[in-house]
Formats: C-alpha cells, structure tokens, sequence
C-alpha cells in the first residue's frame, strides 16, 4: 500500500467532510432549544457516526483524518465559530489518526474509539463559554437572540459543568461509532459501498 495520497483520497475526504458537516449541522439546529445545549454533542456524536465511520473504510493512510478534521474545523471557522473549533478539531483529528495508525486503520474497536476521540473537536463550540470571563460573547449573543435566550442557554450549558461535556462528547461518540460501524455492516457493505 503506497503512503501517497491520490486524487481519490482527497475527492474521499471533501465527500464525506459534506456529509459529516450537513449532518452535524441538522444535529447542531438543536441547539437553538435551550434544554438541548448541554447534550448537543451527544446527538451529534450518534448522528455524526454514520458519515465518519463509512469515510473510514477509505482511509488506509496517515494523515486524512487530520485533513479531515482541519476541513471542519475551518469551516467552523469561515461560519463565525471563532478559532476555538478549529484548534479543536486539529488536536482530536490527530489523535484519532494516531489511533487508526497503531491499529493499521483496521480494526473495529479502534475505528469507534478514534471516532469517539474525534467528536471531541465539538467541545470547541462550548469551549468559549467557560474560557470568556469577559461578556463580550454573550453580549453578541444577546444582540443575536435576545438576553432570555442567553440566560436560558448559559443555564443548561454552565451547571453540568465541562466534564460532564467531554463525558456526553465521548459518549456520544462510542455510540455513533458503533451505529455507524452496524449500519456500515448491514446496509452499505451489502451495497458494495466500503471496503
């Protein structure tokens, strides 16, 4: 197996980053409920799992899931995100990539658990409500939403703290992972779709 990326890697990589991105976005809309703020990444780790786990049968080189990830996390970025999710999603996707590479990107304990550690790049979004003292990111988001809004959302995205984020993040994550991983086995490989 050659280690130089061909046309096909990249067109692999820019396919599924759509599908992992327009899911992840129909994911993220829940957002917009403020009850749902505090378990956002835990629905989009289980939706986000299905794209991501298929984008894995193609990846059988170093370095596409960390394209992979700087592609979200740009596009986070170019959205208003912040810069936070960009830093994020380099640091997840290059952990999850040195997961795939000691397993040989082959085994399927390893493809979930590099998934799991992935979908915390979504910790990025939350990440400037515990790092701003200052309120000039809840004053934008008051300007946007109105100030009921932003008190409703800092309620439930505050009081369980950024542990217990990361914890739904990771279990959202190990959830997606295997629903991908049984969808992939049951629909797309009957399908001729994966490797």
């Amino acid at each position: 197996m050659s280690n130089k990326y061909q046309l096909k890697d990249i067109m692999n990589v820019g396919i599924f980053v759509v599908l992992y991105y327009v899911t992840f976005f129909a994911a993220m809309c829940l957002g917009y409920i403020p009850f749902f703020m505090s378990i956002l990444s835990l629905v989009s780790g289980i939706m986000c799992g299905i794209p991501f786990m298929l984008f894995l049968t193609k990846v059988k080189k170093f370095g596409l899931v960390l394209l992979f990830g700087t592609i979200c996390g740009l596009i986070s970025l170019l959205m208003g995100s912040g810069v936070l999710p960009l830093i994020t999603a380099v640091i997840a996707s290059l952990f999850s990539e040195l997961i795939l590479f000691v397993s040989k990107y082959r085994l399927r304990i390893t493809s979930i658990f590099a998934y799991a550690v992935f979908t915390l790049w979504n910790l990025g979004y939350g990440l400037r409500l515990y790092l701003s003292t200052a309120s000039t990111f809840t004053e934008g988001l008051k300007e946007s939403y109105g100030s009921e809004y932003v008190s409703e959302m800092l309620n439930y995205a505050l009081t369980p703290g950024l542990w217990i984020s990361i914890l739904t993040c990771f279990v959202g994550g190990i959830l997606g992972g295997i629903l991908g991983y049984f969808i992939f086995q049951k629909h797309f490989r009957k399908a001729g779709l994966g490797g």
